[in-house]
């Protein structure tokens, strides 16, 4: 443990008009127990006091590295702070301008780097804005290669490979590999974590909640309507399988089921505030999710249970307006009863 105290960590932090949260969040990190850390914010292109708050937390804490950039979104953010990390540092983590660290999180995460492992993943908290809280965790373990063909689906259900955060990563295996997050605004992260977990040697889970992911008032549990979202997740897929394949998994109907929930996500979101389409607009875009080939073969037979097979089965083989009614409901159910959409939501 004492060792650990030198290993060095840099947390990247993206920044967008985050004035009302972002003070508190950069304080978790900088009040860590392990305190062998640089915190690199990335502010891209805020418009609100996010800067200046920055600059103020900056000036206080030498650790705190203030970026601006022009907005170009998230993952740009996270590419230019992974192009800035320290020489010395031996791992790298992730953390939202709004989600919160326990306080010895690093610490808690660095006990396994003991082991060897070169990537560590840590349970997480969400944290609802009435206050409820929800733990998405697995078992403390160890990960080999050989072990992947029935950790990976296990781990992938479990809701633990889909956010960047809640990890640290070896910080020279991303010099080496010069790994970055695509350009999109949702399932960049899911693509950087399976491109990475490909080139890992050893995964180390932790089973404590360490990360707090924290939902505001006013926020929907129904994403934002984001028109690439549905190519996103046909990409995911196949990255899925292609790790499928490497870890000579035969059975994937956990994949087909984080497929098939990611799915619905793309069609709820219609009825998302955030979606300016036309009833004649969801209608084309549903049409092209039900016609699409890789829906019919895999959006059937998932380890989700009777919820989940039966939205497939009205996916596959319902009409255009019966999809969009359905998931009318599911998207009302989300707002209405959030407590159930969540469980369904994160079924394991």
């Amino acid at each position: 443990m004492d060792e650990n105290k030198s290993l060095k960590v840099s947390v990247i932090m993206p920044a967008y008009n985050s004035e009302k949260y972002i003070e508190r969040s950069v304080k978790s990190v900088l009040s860590q127990t392990h305190e062998d850390l640089e915190l690199i914010v990335v502010d891209d292109g805020s418009t609100d006091r996010t800067a200046g708050i920055l600059r103020r937390l900056a000036a206080a804490d030498s650790r705190l590295r203030y970026i601006r950039t022009e907005n170009h979104g998230p993952a740009e953010a996270r590419n230019a702070a992974l192009k800035l990390i320290a020489e010395d540092a031996a791992f790298v983590t992730f953390i939202d301008a709004d989600d919160e660290l326990l306080p010895d999180a690093l610490d808690y995460a660095l006990e396994a780097a003991d082991s060897g492992a070169d990537f560590i993943l840590l349970g997480f908290c969400i944290v609802e804005a009435d206050g409820r809280e929800r733990d998405y965790n697995e078992f403390d373990c160890l990960v080999r290669p050989q072990d992947m063909k029935t950790a990976f689906s296990r781990l992938y259900k479990a809701n633990l490979l889909n956010q960047v955060w809640a990890k640290l990563y070896s910080a020279p295996l991303l010099r080496e590999s010069g790994l970055c997050f695509k350009d999109y605004l949702w399932g960049e992260d899911r693509l950087f974590v399976f491109d990475y977990l490909e080139r890992c040697s050893l995964i180390a889970v932790r089973s404590e909640c360490k990360y707090r992911y924290i939902m505001h008032n006013g926020e929907s549990l129904i994403s934002k309507f984001y028109p690439k979202k549905f190519s996103v997740c046909i990409e995911a897929d196949i990255r899925a399988q292609e790790l499928c394949e490497k870890f000579n998994i035969s059975d994937d109907a956990d994949l087909r089921y984080m497929f098939a929930k990611s799915v619905f996500s793309c069609v709820t979101t219609l009825f998302s505030p955030s979606c300016t389409l036309s009833d004649e607009g969801r209608m084309i875009y549903i049409k092209e999710i039900r016609s699409n080939p890789r829906v019919q073969q895999r959006c059937r037979d998932t380890a989700g249970g009777l919820p989940a097979n039966t939205l497939c089965q009205i996916l596959r083989k319902g009409s255009p307006r019966t999809i969009m009614n359905t998931f009318r409901m599911v998207a009302l159910v989300g707002e209405q009863a959030p407590d159930l959409f969540m469980k369904i939501k994160h079924r394991k």
